[in-house]
């Protein structure tokens, strides 16, 4: 168990182009992310980064797979919205947590509808605590932008969307690492 077979870091972070910070509800950019030696993704990509980290942090005290989904995908596309669902464009991978680490495995990239990339036989053990500390600065990053940022909203569904989605994001950020506070 190698302690760099999982690493996950925002390159870059920011609004869609002619939306203000206020009015975008969610973050987007680009992801590095590298598992057992592998570029799963370039960095040159767009994603959903607030979507994928709710997501992320959900992994940290439950096993994600096909069968056992805590979300749609770990990586969304920036089309994933406040409700965190939407195409299938992403990256996916099984999340089992084992006697004190990590297993990462059936990893894909799914970068068009018609056009996935498996991973066959990519199968890494992660430290648990190297996990989790990889997965909440990832979330602490994603964060940012949101800080000290008053959201304006077309309807009350959204608003209340949005309230619960950083509820839980807080929720599950504090109780992984004891720091969060409720800024956006």
């Amino acid at each position: 168990m190698a302690t760099n077979d999982f690493q996950i870091e925002i390159i870059e972070q920011g609004w869609l182009e002619g939306c203000s910070p206020e009015e975008d509800l969610c973050s987007h950019g680009k992801i590095k992310l590298t598992v057992g030696g592998h570029s799963i993704t370039s960095g040159h990509e767009d994603y959903g980064i607030r979507e994928s980290a709710l997501a992320l942090l959900r992994t940290l005290g439950s096993n994600h797979s096909d069968e056992q989904q805590v979300a749609q995908r770990l990586i969304f596309h920036g089309c994933g919205t406040i409700l965190m669902m939407g195409c299938p464009i992403g990256v996916y991978w099984s999340v089992t947590h084992l006697d004190n680490h990590v297993r990462i495995s059936d990893v894909m990239r799914d970068d068009a509808e018609a056009y996935l990339t498996r991973f066959p036989g990519l199968s890494v053990d992660v430290p648990e605590e190297i996990y989790r500390q990889r997965i909440v600065a990832f979330a602490e990053k994603a964060k940012e932008p949101f800080n000290g940022v008053t959201k304006t909203f077309t309807d009350d569904f959204d608003r209340r969307e949005y309230e619960k989605f950083w509820a839980e994001y807080d929720l599950l950020l504090k109780s992984n690492n004891g720091l969060s506070g409720n800024n956006q």
